[in-house]
């Protein structure tokens, strides 16, 4: 099926073809409303594929659209005239919603993902794995960000099956903050969860430290040298357990 950006181009060079070869007139009346309707794009597209093969002997009742009979009928100047209107249909957007603002002294935005994947970017590199926002989450939140390594690893990064990045945030440079966040392993064997700032590491959770099946809290201490700071998640299974699930949670990073 043709999108509705390539059926628009389409329609307008129709319209420009018919509108010479016919010499009709363009009315936007009830037939071309009926013959072109916005809100669906395969409707465009066959209306264009009929534009394109439009002459007055072929505009009968066995060619054209049953769905613009009823407004249009078997009169060929009114296809013609419909033809050579052009697109009037706007390509339609869907807009992001908005990061949701950051609580309670804490700069990372949707940090308990609550809000889905605003605001975090999401890379799969590893074939044999795939994320969601799983729930429930942490105490006291519904939903966690989680990775899960469907089988043994394919084609890793460095090691890494899944990522998670932040937005960028504004912190202040040579003040310490101090970054909390849960994380939760199916099997003590599920390998580890790498923490990242600005791409650099900072720290390292090992299922095998942690313990499997309950959520544990991580603390840890950072001073930015940078006015903006992007907080990364990295999850990397290795090959001791599949298939294999980590996730993370209640993201807080703030002034100490």
């Amino acid at each position: 099926m043709k999108s509705i950006f390539s059926t628009l181009t389409l329609l307008a060079a129709s319209a420009s073809l018919f509108g010479t070869a016919v010499q009709a007139t363009c009315h936007a009346d009830n037939c071309y409303r009926a013959l072109f309707p916005c809100n669906s794009p395969a409707a465009l597209s066959s209306a264009v594929d009929f534009c394109l093969i439009l002459t007055a002997v072929k505009a009968t009742a066995t060619t054209t659209p049953t769905r613009a009979t009823a407004a249009c009928g078997t009169d060929p100047a009114r296809y013609s005239s419909a033809c050579s209107c052009g697109p009037t249909c706007a390509p339609t957007t869907t807009p992001t919603p908005p990061c949701p603002t950051p609580t309670s002294g804490n700069v990372i935005p949707n940090a308990d993902f609550e809000c889905g994947i605003a605001c975090w970017i999401p890379e799969v590199p590893d074939s044999a794995a795939t994320w969601k926002i799983s729930s429930p989450g942490a105490a006291g939140s519904d939903s966690a960000f989680e990775a899960d390594l469907l089988q043994y690893p394919a084609t890793p990064e460095l090691g890494v099956s899944v990522r998670v990045t932040s937005a960028e945030v504004a912190v202040t440079p040579g003040v310490e903050y101090r970054l909390t966040f849960n994380s939760w392993f199916d099997h003590i064997d599920s390998g580890f969860i790498g923490v990242m700032v600005n791409e650099a590491p900072i720290y390292t959770v090992d299922a095998a430290d942690k313990g499997a099946g309950d959520w544990h809290l991580n603390t840890v201490a950072y001073t930015p040298t940078t006015s903006t700071v992007r907080l990364r998640f990295e999850f990397l299974f290795g090959n001791q357990h599949a298939p294999g699930v980590q996730k993370v949670d209640s993201v807080v990073f703030a002034p100490a």
